[in-house]
């Protein structure tokens, strides 16, 4: 092979790890099964792309890599359900051996789920369940309970009450509507009032603009409650624009990186904070052991020993939140570091 044409090969190998390395809307994780042995297939289909999903794909890998199977994360580039479908039939068509989905709308892909059970393939979801369905497991926030524990917090920042107005991608989504729900039960009989909840369709852009629609239309506003990872960073930056920073409290979940900013420089006043990182290993451990058990009840409680989560009815494994504000910010990071993730 002469020097001209190897340089040509070179080149084009190049080009095309960068154009892998460029597709963004794809992880994929491959390690060796055992010689002779089928390699398990498993896709985590995400309900967004933003980076609260970044630990989760952390947290896929590692377990991908202590059990010797593929696992492949995939974000939907819109809050669209359609979208969402048209990703997952694509990995029913490859005939993967595990879904997991966080689901962005139950009424759209309920009926998937239940087609890809029908078919063979096992599926759980998590973060965003789909309870109507038949998939098998729900690995998570107990979003009902999450809202609460915004709720609890709202007391403790607005012992006086006042009017709130929230924040979300899509109040469809189940775990808005659970949060939602949650708030108001948490606050119910106090003087704190959820007065409305806009929706940004996940556009940053839309949140932020939401935001300082209310700060404009209602001079009142005590509370501004931020219910999905981005809005909270999108508040923050409106508040702080309008000169309004220690006038308005802000309230929020996650813990995106400029999250974690904001709550550095105190302003953020608390966010509830998941476990995307539990949300990609424990998925991938458990699709791991239904589909090679063969037997979704001893593989469950197989997890449960394991993992040390319970398995509620419904087979709801609620992987729990914490409160973060800027006194417990720097504890929490540690923690986080601990996990080889520096956000949440």
């Amino acid at each position: 092979m002469n020097t001209y044409r190897l340089t040509v090969l070179l080149i084009a190998a190049v080009a095309l790890w960068l154009v892998g390395c460029a597709k963004k809307e794809t992880t994929t994780t491959t390690t060796q099964a055992p010689s002779g042995e089928k390699k398990v297939r498993i896709v985590l289909i995400t309900n967004g792309n933003s980076p609260f999903w970044d630990p989760m794909e952390v947290g896929m890998k590692k377990a991908a890599e202590e059990l010797g199977c593929e696992a492949t994360s995939r974000r939907p580039t819109t809050d669209s359900p359609a979208l969402q479908r048209q990703i997952i039939e694509e990995y029913q068509a490859q005939k993967v051996d595990g879904i997991g989905i966080s689901v962005i709308e139950s009424d759209t892909i309920g009926p998937i789920i239940d087609d890809l059970m029908n078919s063979g393939i096992k599926v759980i979801t998590f973060d965003s369940d789909a309870a109507n369905s038949k998939r098998i497991a729900y690995i998570g926030t107990n979003n009902f309970e999450a809202g609460k524990a915004a709720g609890e917090a709202a007391k403790k920042l607005l012992p006086e009450g006042g009017k709130v107005f929230g924040f979300v991608g899509n109040q469809n989504a189940p775990n808005a509507r659970e949060r939602i729900a949650g708030f108001k039960e948490a606050t119910k009989g106090t003087n704190i009032v959820l007065v409305d909840v806009f929706d940004d369709n996940k556009d940053p852009a839309k949140a932020r603009a939401n935001v300082e629609n209310v700060l404009q239309a209602h001079k009142d506003v005590k509370m501004l409650l931020g219910l999905f990872s981005y809005d909270g960073p999108q508040i923050a930056a409106a508040v702080k624009e309008a000169g309004m920073l220690g006038k308005v409290k802000i309230l929020c979940f996650d813990a995106e990186p400029e999250t974690i900013n904001h709550l550095k420089r105190g302003e953020i006043d608390a966010t509830v904070v998941q476990k995307p990182y539990e949300f990609g290993y424990r998925s991938v451990q458990l699709l791991y052991k239904i589909i090679k058990l063969g037997d979704v009840q001893k593989a469950l409680k197989e997890f449960e020993a394991e993992s040390g989560y319970k398995v509620a009815p419904g087979n709801v494994i609620d992987t729990g939140v914490e409160i973060i504000t800027p006194q417990n910010i720097e504890e929490y990071l540690k923690r986080l570091e601990a996990l080889g993730i520096k956000s949440s």
